[in-house]
This record gives structure tokens, C-alpha cells and sequence, in this order.
């Protein structure tokens, strides 16, 4: 999430539009690729976690901490900024208008898991794997081709931006926590030692494939290999989800915690991402800082504000998770879980 953050700030701030011949550019976009990996590693954290069951209570639950944001952030920014009291009423359909990409797509993803889950848990081992070899090869290594041959295929992907490319990283991630991550192996160590040498090797390459394209000035586009489909950002992603998968945390104040976090994290895109596509002046003096950086440890000074702000997002989404807490919004959620097929089957009878 602190590294999603970063992109926003990269993005927000325009530092990623710098001239080549600028002395911050190879820091801001070594910067970018290491983070760009974030997006796709949430999209396979929710297949390695989601394919043991389904709970439709936990996209209800996402519902209401997105209508809650921007209702509350739509209210805020009318009376900061005195917008149209038009966006006060469609902060009420925060699907519908698309508050952020991300959820948009999630929330499509999610309808279709029970049918995709027990798909994935029919499916025998062998003919898995190569389903997902099939998927990176079609969907990722072909599509690079393509560009490389001057046709921008895409395959109805939209560059990584899209419900159908997390449903292909929920089913990579389905099989990295069926297949893999679920079994112990005495060679955890050499395992853990060949991720880390994967991940920095697949950053370094994308990176200087970049800043070779640039410098080459060919028509190629010039981020061929920094995309959320680029096969070398989903091993970039595979890589880094699985050198945390070999720690075995067992200090009980870390456990407590990563426990208190957990809940919080995703918050913090709902919050950040709205306030940075607003017009607020306090935001924009936060980019206008952040442009003013100097060169020197560039990467360490913009990584330290996307932690602060990340800190921030928690702090209130706390506040938040006390407030759904008291009001049992989650209660409220396993219930209409509960009533929504009784509701479909009166319908049903009624139609019939």
C-alpha cells in the first residue's frame, strides 16, 4: 500500500513526465519500477487467500467503507473547495462513478469468485499449471510482442486496469497458495535467497531496458516493460509475495501488530487516492514540496512521505472501524449475505 502511495505521488506531482536530460529522472523512475509490482501483488494476495471459501459479507462490508469515503471526503471537499452540490448526491453511487479504479474492477471480480473458486478447486494440479502458463503467455509475453511489432493488442486488458486482469493475477495467486506456499519445504532458505535474486534482477531489467529505450529513442513505446500485464512485473510481483511467504513471524508484538493493521491497509487507498485527484491546496502544496526535492537520496525522501501518509490513512480508518464497530456494519453485512438468496427466490416465485 505505501508503495501504491508512492505511484499516486509520482503520478499527482507529474515527476514521472521529467525530461531525460532531468538529474531526478532515473532516481523518480527506478523509484516507480520498484513500486509499480504493488498492484498486481494485492490482486494475488487475494487469490492465494480467497480460494478456500467465499464470503459475499466481505464485498458488502468494502461497499460500505467505499460509500463511507466518498461521502464523507464528497462533503468535505464541497465545503473546502464549494463544488456543485451535484457531487454531493453522486458520492452516494461510488461504484457507479468510479471513485477508483481498483475497487471498480474488484467489485466485478468478486461476483464471479464462486463460480471461479470451485473451478480452481476441480481442477487437477498439472492441468492448473499449465493453465497459467497459458494465461502469462497469452494475456502478458504476447502482448509484448505486439507492441514490440507496433500493434497495441491489449486484449481487452487496459493495460492491467481492468476486472479481467485481476481475475487472471486471482488465479495465478489461487494456484502460488493451493500449490506452493501451502507446502513446507527444507530448502526454505535457497528458496527465499532465489526470490530475492529474482525480484532485484527482473527491477534492474525492467529499469535499464527503460532507460536504454530512452536514450536509443526508438518508437518502441518506452514502458513496454513497466505495465501490470508486463511479464516482467508480474515476476517482479510472484517473487516479492513469495520472499515474504518464507517468514515465519513468531515475536507476539509484531503478530499484534501486522493483526491491528491488517483490517486498516486498504483503507488507505479509498482515502488517499480521492484527496490526491481533488484540487486542495494543502495537496497540492504537498506535491509542489515533493517536486522541490533535491537529487540527493531522492528515493528515501519521497518513500518516507508515502509512509507518513500511509500512517495517516491508518489513523483514520481506525476511527472509521470504530465507528462501523458500534453501528455493526459487518453484522449488518453477514445479514443481508443472509437474506439477499431468500429475497432472489421470492422474486423468482413472484416472476413465476
Amino acid at each position: 500500500m505505501i508503495n501504491i502511495i508512492i505511484l499516486h505521488i509520482n503520478l499527482y506531482s507529474r515527476q514521472i513526465y521529467l525530461d531525460y536530460s532531468s538529474p531526478k529522472f532515473k532516481q523518480i523512475w527506478r523509484l516507480e519500477i520498484f513500486s509499480y509490482p504493488a498492484v498486481n501483488c494485492f490482486g494475488l494476495i487475494s487469490g492465494i487467500v480467497g480460494y478456500k471459501k467465499y464470503k459475499f459479507a466481505n464485498i458488502i462490508y468494502l461497499w460500505f467503507q467505499t460509500l463511507f469515503y466518498s461521502v464523507c471526503i464528497s462533503y468535505y471537499l464541497f465545503f473546502i473547495e464549494k463544488l456543485k452540490k451535484n457531487i454531493l448526491i453522486i458520492s452516494f453511487f461510488p461504484i457507479l462513478i468510479k471513485r477508483s479504479w481498483y475497487i471498480n474492477a474488484y467489485f466485478s471480480m468478486y461476483i464471479l469468485l464462486p463460480i471461479i473458486n470451485f473451478g480452481i478447486n476441480s481442477l487437477k494440479r498439472s492441468f492448473y499449471r499449465n493453465l497459467i502458463i497459458s494465461v502469462i503467455l497469452l494475456f502478458s509475453v504476447y502482448d509484448i510482442v505486439g507492441k514490440i511489432m507496433g500493434y497495441n493488442l491489449n486484449l481487452f486488458l487496459n493495460n492491467g486496469y481492468s476486472s479481467m486482469w485481476l481475475l487472471l493475477l486471482y488465479l495465478i495467486g489461487s494456484y502460488i497458495g493451493k500449490h506452493i506456499i501451502s507446502y513446507n519445504n527444507i530448502y526454505s532458505y535457497i528458496y527465499l535467497f532465489s526470490y530475492i535474486l529474482i525480484f532485484f534482477f527482473s527491477t534492474f531489467s525492467s529499469s535499464e531496458i527503460f532507460f536504454k529505450l530512452y536514450e536509443l529513442k526508438i518508437k518502441i513505446p518506452k514502458k513496454i516493460f513497466i505495465s501490470y500485464i508486463s511479464p516482467i512485473t508480474i515476476m517482479q510481483s510472484i517473487s516479492l509475495i513469495m520472499i515474504f511467504s518464507k517468514f515465519k513471524i513468531k515475536n507476539k508484538l509484531l503478530i499484534k501488530i501486522i493483526i491491528f493493521l491488517k483490517p486498516l491497509t486498504f483503507s488507505a487507498l479509498l482515502i488517499h487516492e480521492q484527496l490526491f485527484q481533488s484540487k486542495i491546496n494543502k495537496i497540492i502544496t504537498l506535491f509542489n514540496w515533493v517536486i522541490k526535492f533535491k537529487n540527493k537520496y531522492l528515493f528515501y525522501k519521497i518513500y518516507g512521505i508515502g509512509v507518513i501518509i500511509y500512517f495517516i490513512c491508518i489513523f483514520i480508518d481506525y476511527l472509521r472501524f470504530l465507528l462501523f464497530k458500534i453501528f455493526k456494519i459487518m453484522n449488518f453485512s453477514i445479514f443481508l449475505e443472509n437474506a439477499y438468496p431468500k429475497i432472489i427466490n421470492k422474486v423468482i416465485i413472484l416472476l413465476n
